[in-house]
């Protein structure tokens, strides 16, 4: 039998599932990309199932939810992070968004426009060790480089929790999909079991990332128990939800979208 071939972030936001799936290795393969990528291998038939950002399922056609599990955030994220050059927020003029991300893109757009009522000028952030240059007057970071910057001389928004300011609710930045024709079964309960279980270890997966980023231990420890949620809840839905409401008002995803779950 094929071994299920999965999509994952390279991310220590991730680590919990890939963990998980160490326990299925006879079972499972995993395939690391950047969040911008993985849609497109999906798509290719490269992959059955992908942690697939969640604009890319309000772009896409032809996918279905996983249930169970996501990545997401419930005020502070720490890895979705804008840093901001000039004085003061109401100066921004133009902003370099990270080249790996794509719904924080969007996140970015609808936290400037409806919180600060600032619609900038959007670049592309192909080198995050540009930020500190002063070509743009704020730059989107996500993932592990987000937690990294050196924060001297920047003005810092939380994203996740500019999110959960606005409207009160948890921000979904990644859900597990495949193709709606697809006949694999027991998805859900594959995902749930290994997040579950990578989340028992979180303390040795701090330490791994802890070595890996050259990070405080207990900076990671907090990251994956506190910041970092993986449920995919009803609140997390209704995050889901008003996320595609405003992605739509700024004309970044299609209409007529319904968040549907794979069976």
């Amino acid at each position: 039998m094929a071994k299920l071939k999965i999509g994952v972030v390279p991310y220590m936001n991730a680590k919990p599932f890939i963990y998980g799936f160490q326990e299925k290795a006879d079972e499972v393969d995993i395939v690391y990309g950047v969040p911008s990528v993985l849609p497109k291998m999906l798509e290719n038939e490269e992959l059955d199932i992908i942690l697939m950002p969640s604009v890319g399922y309000f772009r896409g056609i032809g996918y279905k939810i996983i249930s169970g599990s996501s990545i997401a955030s419930n005020g502070l994220v720490e890895s979705v992070r804008l840093f901001i050059r000039v004085s003061s927020i109401a100066q921004i003029k133009t902003v370099a968004l990270d080249k790996d991300s794509m719904t924080s893109c969007v996140l970015t757009k609808i936290i400037l426009w409806k919180r600060y009522s600032l619609k900038p000028e959007y670049i592309t952030l192909n080198d995050k060790r540009e930020i500190y240059n002063e070509y743009a007057d704020a730059f989107l970071v996500i993932g592990d480089d987000a937690m990294k910057v050196r924060e001297e001389g920047f003005i810092i928004l939380d994203l996740g929790q500019e999110w959960k300011e606005l409207t009160g609710l948890p921000f979904v930045y990644a859900v597990w999909v495949t193709k709606s024709e697809s006949k694999l079964k027991g998805l859900s309960e594959l995902l749930v079991g290994a997040k579950e279980h990578g989340l028992e270890f979180a303390n040795e997966i701090a330490g791994i990332e802890a070595k890996r980023l050259e990070m405080g231990k207990e900076r990671c420890l907090r990251y994956l128990n506190e910041s970092i949620k993986y449920n995919l809840g009803e609140q997390e839905i209704c995050g889901l939800k008003t996320f595609y409401d405003y992605a739509l008002e700024i004309g970044e995803v299609r209409e007529g979208v319904k968040i549907e779950f794979y069976n």
